[in-house]
């Protein structure tokens, strides 16, 4: 019995295991509807694909008649016939390479933006936990002072302090009280944030893990070079209308060859047949051509755009990155010192009689602003790391 009960146990404790940000994104891989989307949308072109390969079905053709050549003859004549079209090999092999190119597009834009949601779930776990950390120290601060306020209720029942002195102690303690629900409502609030990013029904009795947070770093180092999924659907498009400029470049388009039987009342016959469009008569081919050179032109100025804007955003990211990490470590030397210096000598002194109440709590809540401002120095730091991984889509590991 005990062994069952330590194996229900264990089962418990691994049920109810906090979720790492790994398993959150590869939950997201698996389930959310983008995802699911491009893995249709990847069978859908596969079969596109292979379609555009193959040659046009044959058809068959098939006629009746009734013929009353003179006065003596009168009967049926039929006909039967197969026929198929045959495309140049060039306008071929042009249009299968344009219909895989665009196809490759498209998956690619679906998973840029895939790529761009999960920096958004990356950023919105971060700050859940950076929520659920200051709730925390404050929750410790608002023990501390409910302990210290209790401590001085009955000090001011021995005469020891004024009314004044209580009156003042007992307001503050009610602001840390209501300041505490706000720090719980922003904790529910990003992390209803976090579900509503990640479309996962299974995440909300989930407890987040928040021991995998990135830690902050002054210096990165980033890869310009690398085209990102947007560059990437660009260049794609380019191929799509340097393989339509092939297609339309080829002498004809396409022939059609058939092969009929005819019965008619006085002879049977096979009939063979050739047709193809004549391309010089008229100027589609070449309307066409000029066309898609223009389109691959345009893009590859979209593309050389997107590439400077993106070298440019990101250097400017990267000075915010630096800054922000700068921010951080001097609100944290800031706090550090007044926790540990300060505030015991403030304290000290109200405690002997030898500083004022209001001197103590003046204090006390420019120590709470400053952890406030850390917190929030390290969410803009976040948030600055998150669209520098976007722009030039680095630090993907899934």
């Amino acid at each position: 019995m005990k062994i069952i009960l330590s194996l229900l146990m264990a089962v418990f404790s691994l049920s109810a295991a906090p979720i790492s940000l790994d398993e959150i994104l590869l939950r997201v891989k698996d389930e959310h509807p983008l995802s699911k989307s491009i893995k249709s949308l990847k069978e859908a072109h596969s079969s596109q694909n292979r379609a555009s390969e193959l040659n046009e079905p044959l058809e068959f053709l098939a006629a009746g008649a009734y013929a009353k050549p003179d006065a003596e003859k009168a009967g049926y004549e039929y006909s039967v016939g197969l026929e198929q079209n045959i495309m140049h090999p060039g306008a071929k092999k042009g249009a299968a390479r344009s219909v895989k190119y665009q196809n490759e597009s498209e998956i690619l834009e679906l998973q840029n933006d895939l790529f761009l949601l999960r920096q958004e779930i990356k950023l919105l776990y971060h700050i859940n936990c950076l929520n659920q950390k200051s709730t925390l120290q404050y929750r410790d601060s608002f023990l501390a002072f409910e302990k210290f306020y209790e401590k001085k209720k009955r000090a001011y029942e021995h005469g020891e302090i004024s009314k004044k002195d209580l009156l003042a102690l007992q307001i503050e303690l009610d602001r840390i009280r209501a300041e505490y629900k706000l720090y719980e409502n922003a904790v529910a609030i990003s992390r209803k944030n976090l579900e509503s990013k990640t479309l996962l029904p299974s995440l909300r009795e989930d407890e987040l893990s928040c021991k995998d947070t990135i830690p902050i770093t002054k210096e990165l180092q980033f890869n310009y070079e690398d085209e990102t999924l947007l560059e990437q659907s660009i260049e794609k498009k380019i191929l799509t209308y340097q393989s339509d400029y092939e297609r339309y470049n080829a002498s004809f388009d396409s022939f059609t060859l058939g092969a009929a039987y005819e019965n008619e009342l006085d002879t049977d016959r096979f009939v063979f047949s050739l047709s193809m469009p004549l391309n010089f008569t008229n100027s589609f081919n070449e309307e066409n051509r000029a066309a898609a050179m223009h389109k691959k032109s345009a893009l590859m100025h979209e593309k050389e755009g997107v590439r400077l804007q993106k070298s440019s955003y990101a250097e400017a990211l990267k000075k915010e990155l630096v800054q922000n990490y700068e921010n951080i470590t001097a609100y944290q030397a800031m706090a550090q010192k007044y926790e540990n210096e300060l505030m015991p000598l403030v304290k000290g002194a109200y405690e002997l009689g030898e500083g004022s109440v209001m001197e103590y709590l003046l204090n006390q809540r420019e120590l709470t602003d400053l952890k406030k401002e850390l917190i929030e120095h390290y969410k803009k730091y976040y948030e600055t790391l998150f669209k520098l991984y976007s722009v030039l889509q680095t630090k993907e590991e899934l």
